[in-house]
């Protein structure tokens, strides 16, 4: 894998500002360890030599005297300031040849720069002064080597802690950058093959369910849902072919026979016959953009409120002359106005359909009901309003449910009966486009179709 590559990386790239983000806050927390060990001493230091210096103040001269040849003969690493002055600023005994002049006698610490007699240049110290009775002055320090050795040995065990944690931050990045850049391109080659045309693979899943398992995983639906639409795109121009070729074929034998024949009637009639087969072409191609045509999710911008159940009542009333001239009885069901969200005319047109071919279906004597109701939603978290059609018809096998759907897909047994199989293509189209469910049902003795409409919808939203 390219170095370039791997820097460009997303997961380096976030690896290395969380290197970012820690060496910065482990920065801000060291400062803050580092100052408050030098404070924290410091005080320390400050407060012993100021008690020290208040007691050596009370202490008789022959006890202080001794006190500070012990003090001053202890000091090998020569870090101890140790002096006593008479009233008049004359050293009494101690390793100072002058009281300090900008050392303030007010019983607390100070830093200064002290030279000590053993010292052969002034070095930074915790220094306090405390007045005796008699006037003198009593002066406590120490150098602040101790002080300055411990801060650098913080410092260098912080710097030291900062390094490898963030090397191990960069380390992770690196890896994992790597191992993303190894499925990213693995994902890529996948990809290549998809697009040289072998629709059957799909994107890998690593089963971690990250971020890219879910956009692989989305993206292969999108290719099972491509690859359905071609099967579909392939039926329907294979059911295009073979529910065209038979008018076609008739239409040429009509027009062939008028222009054989002696009279211009004949010719007539043959023309006006593959008129209308011509006619019925149409009206199958028609169908087909009309159901392009409603896939197009854009026409749900204008869905508003309506009532499902004078949807029912237009198509009933459309529909009520056709089947009593067939001699069917059409009746209607409902329980009341039923409201959801969609377009007014395309549920009417899909009420339409399932009753046309209700009444195209169920012979002589039969019967169709029209019904809206409300029906247990499929999540089974409520009810929804519905709108069924039932007939008395030869009713819909289980095994070919699914397949009435289709586009031009027609069962062997309604063959003889008029239609191009779009029916209930065009109803599953206006279903798919509001989010309803078509709901195919029934048994021999008739088929119960319906528009399962989802969540009621309250009237006036």
């Amino acid at each position: 894998m390219p170095r370039i590559d791997l820097f460009r990386a997303g997961p380096f790239r976030l690896a290395l500002g969380f290197a970012t983000a820690l060496s910065v806050g482990m920065l801000l927390i060291f400062g803050f360890i580092y100052w408050q060990t030098s404070e924290v001493e410091t005080r320390r230091m400050r407060r012993d030599l100021v008690q020290e210096a208040a007691l050596a103040a009370q202490t008789r001269d022959d006890v202080l005297l001794y006190q500070l040849q012990v003090r001053i003969m202890a000091d090998y690493h020569r870090v101890t300031v140790a002096a006593w002055f008479d009233a008049d600023g004359k050293l009494r005994y101690g390793n100072l040849d002058v009281l300090p002049p900008d050392l303030p006698i007010d019983d607390s610490g100070h830093r200064l720069d002290i030279q000590t007699n053993n010292t052969d240049r002034p070095e930074p110290a915790i220094v306090a002064a405390a007045r005796r009775p008699d006037g003198g002055v009593v002066v406590l320090g120490r150098a602040m080597d101790e002080l300055l050795a411990l801060q650098r040995v913080v410092a260098r065990t912080l710097i030291m802690g900062l390094l490898p944690a963030v090397a191990l931050v960069l380390a992770s990045g690196i890896l994992v950058g790597a191992r993303a850049r190894r499925r990213v391109e693995t994902v890529q080659q996948t990809i290549a093959r998809i697009m040289g045309g072998d629709l059957r693979e799909r994107l890998p899943l690593s089963g971690n369910r990250d971020a890219l398992d879910q956009l692989s995983a989305r993206v292969n639906q999108m290719l099972d849902r491509i690859v359905h639409l071609l099967d579909e795109i392939r039926a329907v121009g294979d059911n295009i072919a073979h529910d065209l070729r038979t008018p076609l074929s008739v239409m040429r034998a009509k027009l062939e026979r008028g222009l054989a024949s002696p009279g211009p009637g004949e010719l007539r009639r043959g023309a006006e016959a593959a008129l209308a087969d011509l006619d019925k072409a149409f009206a199958m191609i028609t169908a087909l953009l009309r159901i392009a045509e409603l896939e197009d999710s854009r026409r749900q911008a204008g869905f508003t409120t309506v009532d499902l159940t004078e949807v029912a009542m237009e198509a009933f009333d459309l529909y009520e002359p056709l089947a009593e001239a067939k001699g069917v009885t059409l009746e209607r069901e409902e329980s009341g106005s039923l409201f959801v969200v969609g377009d007014r005319d395309l549920l009417i047109e899909a009420a339409a359909n399932l009753l046309d071919n209700a009444v195209k279906f169920t012979p002589e004597g039969g019967r169709i009901v029209i019904r809206t109701h409300m029906a247990a939603t499929e999540e089974g978290g409520g009810q929804g309003p519905v709108l069924e059609v039932s007939d008395t018809g030869p009713g819909i096998p289980v095994a070919e449910r699914a397949a009435v759907i289709r586009r031009l897909y027609r069962l062997d047994k309604s063959r003889h009966v008029q239609g191009n199989g779009l029916g209930l293509s065009l109803v599953q189209a206006i279903a798919t486009l509001h989010g309803f469910r078509l709901v195919i049902g029934g048994g021999e003795t008739g088929a119960v179709i319906a528009l399962a409409c989802g969540t009621p919808q309250a009237q006036g939203d």
